[in-house]
C-alpha cells in the first residue's frame, strides 16, 4: 500500500494542528507540537518547492527553532514530496516525526508512517523503506544533535483511511497522553549509533 496523497494545503494542515494543540493536555506535559507543517529540508528545497503554497510550509530547521518550554518530546507533521529529488510527481508523503530527549545526552528520532506492511511473524509494522524526506530529516538531525537512535513505526492503511487522518490520530494519541501512551508500541529501532 502506498501512502502518497495529492497535495494538501498548508492552511488545512495548520488549522488541524492548532486545534489538536489547543485540546486539553495532561498536567506537566513535556510534549511540544509544531503547529506548522514541514515539507522542506532547507530553503533551497523550499525555493524549488512543489507545493502551491510553499511559503506556508516550514523547513526542518524551523521545527527545531521554536521555544520548547521545557519539552522533552518534539512532534511534527511532515508533508514531503514523493520520489527522487528534482522530480515532481505532484504527490506527497504525510508522516510524523518525534524527536525525544532521554537523559542529559543524545536524542532519539521516531518516524511514524502509514506506508507500512504487516510482516508475518513480527509484532510491529515495518516500513519498507524510508522516504526521501525521512532520510533527509535523519541526516539533518544527526548533524545538529547527538542522535543516538532512529525508530520507525506506524499503522497500515485500511480501506477508508487516509495518511493524513492516521497521522493526525497518532499525533493526538502522543500529545494527549503526554508522551506516555501506547502510541510508541509499533516502533522498531532501525539505526543505532
Amino acid at each position: 500500500m502506498t501512502s502518497s496523497n495529492p497535495l494538501i494545503r498548508a492552511a488545512e494542515i495548520q488549522t488541524r494542528l492548532v486545534a489538536l494543540n489547543n485540546r486539553q493536555q495532561p498536567i506537566n506535559v513535556e510534549v511540544f507540537l509544531q503547529t506548522r507543517p514541514m515539507a522542506y529540508k532547507d530553503y533551497t528545497d523550499k525555493a524549488a518547492g512543489t507545493h502551491v503554497d510553499a511559503e506556508e510550509f516550514c523547513t526542518f530547521s524551523a521545527w527545531m527553532n521554536r521555544p520548547l518550554r521545557g519539552a522533552t518530546i518534539i512532534l511534527g507533521l511532515f508533508h514531503t514530496p514523493v520520489g527522487p529529488k528534482g522530480l515532481t510527481s505532484g504527490h506527497h508523503e504525510t508522516w510524523a516525526g518525534a524527536l525525544v530527549k532521554l537523559g542529559k545526552k543524545g536524542r532519539h528520532l521516531f518516524l511514524w508512517d502509514c506506508n507500512t506492511e504487516k510482516t508475518s511473524g513480527l509484532p510491529n509494522f515495518v516500513v519498507r523503506s524510508a522516504t526521501r524526506g525521512q532520510s533527509e530529516l535523519g541526516e539533518y538531525l544527526n548533524g545538529k544533535f547527538d542522535l543516538r537512535t532512529i525508530w520507525v513505526g506506524g499503522k497500515a492503511l485500511g480501506n477508508n483511511d487516509t495518511p493524513f487522518e492516521l497521522t493526525m490520530q497518532w499525533l493526538d494519541e502522543i500529545l494527549t497522553s503526554g508522551g506516555n501512551g501506547p502510541g510508541w508500541d509499533s516502533f522498531d529501532c532501525v539505526w543505532e549509533k
